[in-house]
């Protein structure tokens, strides 16, 4: 099923950052995301703290399966646009996007 994201806004919930809307078929879904007050790569630049945080999220099964699998998820919004592999949400945004369009599960 092919997922579009449509939005991506300041999270209203408490404690999060971000939320981001997409498009899976005829479903539309939001996930919140990101610690409001967390520094990430996006805020930081930090090469190996960007490292430590892949290194610690993918010793988690379940993360890596969300993330690895382009699965729609808090886990997946955050590793992609908070931790990816730019320092611009933006860029990271249209990557993610791309992969969205090129998965073989859509």
């Amino acid at each position: 099923m092919p997922i579009e994201i449509l939005d991506l806004i300041s999270s209203p919930k408490p404690n999060k950052r971000f939320r981001i809307k997409i498009q899976e078929g005829d479903k539309v879904k939001t996930f919140d995301f990101g610690l409001d007050d967390g520094a990430t790569y996006i805020d930081h630049e930090d090469i190996p703290k960007r490292e430590a945080y892949w290194a610690r999220h993918c010793g988690n099964k379940k993360e890596t399966q969300l993330i690895n699998n382009l699965i729609p998820s808090a886990s997946l919004f955050a590793a992609r646009l908070l931790w990816g592999s730019s320092t611009s949400l933006f860029d990271n945004l249209i990557e993610l996007q791309k992969d969205f369009n090129s998965s073989k599960s859509n």
